[in-house]
């Protein structure tokens, strides 16, 4: 008897601390809370973005949109699968999700306020990937979380975040 007590005490406790999502935010998602949160702080986008339009982009960054399938969470899943099986794989995980919050939160805002665009997530995307076929993939990480931290905090100007800022492009590509 004293098990069975035991156990539903265990249970217990961890449902209270698992709290459910949102049922309307996808699960695979970072808490809805956290993007509510950065949406309230920042009042001059908010008095030109709604809420609602501001989620959905957040939604479109991890999940991916028709004109850019590949969502943050397809190229984090990309680059863990190839590297599920290196030492620092849970290193790489935490930083691709810490990199995804700071990037999706920026970018999610409306085009007049926001300091992250389209173009940059592009560019960290590809090089993410590309970095994959370089066994660079740590490095360039902190590269990007680097570059995002002095694009927030206005140390770099928007026009620097390029392809070759990365990896000189192919010119059969070009």
């Amino acid at each position: 008897m004293i098990s069975v007590f035991a156990i539903l005490i265990a249970c217990l406790s961890g449902c209270a601390l698992n709290k459910p999502q949102d049922p309307n935010w996808p699960n695979e998602l970072p808490p809805r809370a956290y993007f509510l949160s950065q949406y309230q702080q920042d009042v001059t986008n908010k008095n030109i973005q709604s809420q609602e339009e501001y989620l959905s982009w957040i939604v479109r960054f991890y999940k991916g949109s028709e004109l850019y399938p590949n969502g943050w969470n397809n190229i984090t899943h990309d680059i863990l699968l190839k590297l599920k099986n290196t030492p620092t794989a849970d290193n790489i995980q935490a930083k691709l999700d810490q990199l995804g919050l700071l990037i999706s939160e920026e970018w999610a805002k409306n085009n007049k306020t926001r300091i992250i665009n389209s173009l940059h997530v592009s560019v960290w995307g590809n090089a993410l990937l590309k970095s994959l076929e370089l066994n660079e993939t740590l490095q360039l990480i902190d590269r990007v979380a680097s570059d995002v931290d002095d694009l927030l905090a206005r140390k770099i100007p928007a026009e620097v975040i390029a392809a070759e800022r990365y990896y000189v492009q192919d010119e059969d590509i070009l």
